[in-house]
């Protein structure tokens, strides 16, 4: 499929493709049970999506998993593109998880598009889970969706807040994973194979940003996103990495794995990364 923002012509997709896309989501969340999901682009009641509680269906299915959900978009009427608007927006982040949070919470990202702009777009945000560990320490596990289609400037009020944030909780003794859709191609990310150019939305992470002894956790042979222009085809479509993890020094990392399911479900791929205190 592709995407109106893109460049491609897809506004809503016909409803047998969306129910598709969304089963074929679940299904992969169940046969691969991790402890903790980020899930990003969620939508509750959406015109896009026919009203289904995308939300609901997922906690459903996955029972024995506590959840937290936080708005990030949320628009009564979206009325570009002018011939086929998109309408009503309901959506935003998951996290789940086989353990209960100490504390769940939604952060806000700073960072605004001009009026009237501002009113159809995004409230960016991140969901911070707290976990106790067995040391007196916290888990921070935080749930990113960053901006997307500025030029830089709201995406780099985005990284400094996420960086003061991360260090502040690291110098508490605390284990912070921070993960999710960056929105900016992550540091050492190869050139992958394609014929469609690079589009000028899709930004390098700051070389300086990273802070000194953290990692970046993503498959280097594995494509996290794709360009909507047009249905993805192997080869032609921009393909980048721009999902990941970003892990504070005092985790060991123990196994990394990207899933390449061709871009059948999603314009996304998932990351799994298993982790544990040093």
């Amino acid at each position: 499929m592709d995407f109106f923002y893109d460049g491609g012509k897809t506004v809503i997709p016909p409803k047998e493709k969306v129910e598709e896309y969304l089963s074929g989501i679940i299904e992969f969340l169940r046969k691969n049970r991790a402890d903790i999901i980020f899930l990003q682009e969620v939508d509750k009641d959406c015109t896009r999506t026919y009203g289904i509680d995308e939300a609901h269906r997922i906690s459903w299915n996955l029972p024995d998993y506590a959840w937290s959900f936080a708005l990030n978009y949320k628009v009564k009427f979206v009325p570009v593109p002018f011939n086929h608007p998109m309408g009503k927006v309901v959506s935003g982040q998951m996290i789940l998880g086989r353990y209960r949070p100490k504390t769940a919470k939604r952060y806000s990202l700073p960072g605004k598009y001009p009026w009237p702009k501002d009113i159809f777009m995004l409230d960016r945000c991140m969901i911070v889970w707290r976990l106790p560990s067995k040391n007196g320490k916290e888990w921070v596990l935080i749930n990113l969706h960053n901006s997307a289609f500025d030029e830089g400037d709201i995406r780099g009020k985005q990284l400094e807040f996420i960086k003061k944030f991360i260090l502040k909780e690291y110098e508490r003794g605390n284990y912070v994973v921070a993960g999710g859709d960056w929105n900016h191609i992550l540091p050492g990310v190869r050139e992958f194979e394609h014929e469609e150019k690079r589009p000028k939305f899709y930004l390098d992470m700051p070389e300086d940003w990273t802070p000194v002894g953290w990692k970046w956790l993503y498959d280097p042979d594995v494509p996290t996103n794709r360009c909507t222009s047009k249905p993805f085809r192997k080869g032609e479509n921009f393909v980048t990495i721009i999902d990941g993890f970003l892990i504070s020094p005092n985790i060991d990392v123990v196994e990394v794995k990207g899933y390449d399911m061709n871009f059948e479900f999603s314009d996304h791929q998932p990351v799994f990364v298993k982790l544990k205190i040093k």
